[in-house]
């Protein structure tokens, strides 16, 4: 699957965002489709061109200061909706048929931002929003550390992963080490699955583009 082409604009630093990305038929392995099902992830690497990396982190990198001015935030993190980012939408919609491939279910795109992490990678143990049947996540800016999926604590509420994190056997490090493929994505099933990441000192601000489906049945 290829998407593009996106190329990073020469006035103001505003990406040229195509009308339309064309999206080749989804290539979804068993294995990945089992990953998702028994582990809850499964991972994507080039899925896009260089161009389109490029115009993603020129519009994340624009959207961070009125972002930051409103202070939308979640924990230590950052949030700019998909409503302010048209290259965002776009890789959305595009998305959709990886989505049902890998799921075997009708998704439809729900919810999507990018996550802005201006000093520290670090994200609390949570899982994800309603209407998020499957969460695909890719690094738009920057870069951050692997995310750690909790397979083996899916079921539990977010009172009680509260409880677990700030408790004194907590082990940070624990989890599912899942690093972000090169221009590609990490798909989750992040709802049923808690994840979290321990947190590093970052030299440079960095984003992650998270994108949510829902099924319409």
């Amino acid at each position: 699957m290829l998407l593009g082409p996106a190329t990073a604009g020469e006035r103001g630093g505003t990406p040229s965002v195509p009308d339309e990305f064309t999206v080749g038929p989804p290539a979804v392995a068993r294995s990945q489709r089992e990953g998702l099902a028994g582990q809850g992830f499964a991972a994507f690497g080039e899925l896009w061109d260089s161009s389109t990396a490029e115009a993603m982190a020129v519009e994340a990198a624009a959207l961070f200061p009125a972002a930051e001015a409103t202070a939308r935030r979640v924990g230590g993190l950052i949030q700019a909706t998909a409503s302010d980012a048209p290259l965002l939408t776009r890789l959305h919609f595009a998305l959709v048929p990886l989505a049902r491939a890998l799921t075997g279910r009708l998704l439809v795109p729900s919810y999507g931002w990018y996550n802005f992490y201006p000093r520290d990678d670090a994200i609390w143990l949570h899982v994800d929003v309603e209407k998020s049947d499957l969460a695909i996540l890719a690094t738009a800016l920057g870069g951050v550390g692997p995310l750690h999926v909790h397979p083996e604590l899916a079921g539990r509420t977010q009172a009680e992963l509260n409880r677990l994190q700030t408790g004194p056997s907590w082990d940070a490090d624990s989890g599912c080490r899942i690093a972000y493929p090169r221009r590609g994505v990490l798909a989750l099933r992040g709802r049923s699955v808690p994840h979290h990441r321990p947190g590093r000192p970052l030299p440079t601000l960095s984003a992650v583009a998270a994108l949510h489906f829902t099924s319409l049945l």
